[in-house]
């Protein structure tokens, strides 16, 4: 595992308990009864976490398909490319 990899896989992990920290939140939120719009807000939150992580996974993916050869293999890279629109 190269260096680039180790990072990136430390910022997925970090985003992913960002994402976790904020739906604990949403849990406490519920269980004191706050308003509906105050959870909302904070799902919609969650959400855009988690498609950060996403996004980064993707990019981690598309990275690896393209350092591994030099000639880029057009097929792993439409598939990761088919990945990214997926998570829209």
């Amino acid at each position: 595992m190269t260096t680039d990899s180790y990072v990136t896989s430390k910022q997925i992990t970090t985003r992913l308990k960002r994402s976790a920290g904020q739906l604990d939140g949403v849990l406490r939120m519920m269980a004191e009864d706050r308003p509906c719009e105050d959870v909302l807000v904070q799902l919609a939150a969650v959400k855009s976490s988690v498609d950060k992580a996403m996004k980064l996974v993707i990019a981690r993916n598309i990275t690896n398909c393209v350092d591994e050869q030099a000639n880029v293999d057009a097929e792993k890279l439409t598939h990761s490319l088919d990945l990214l629109l997926k998570t829209k």
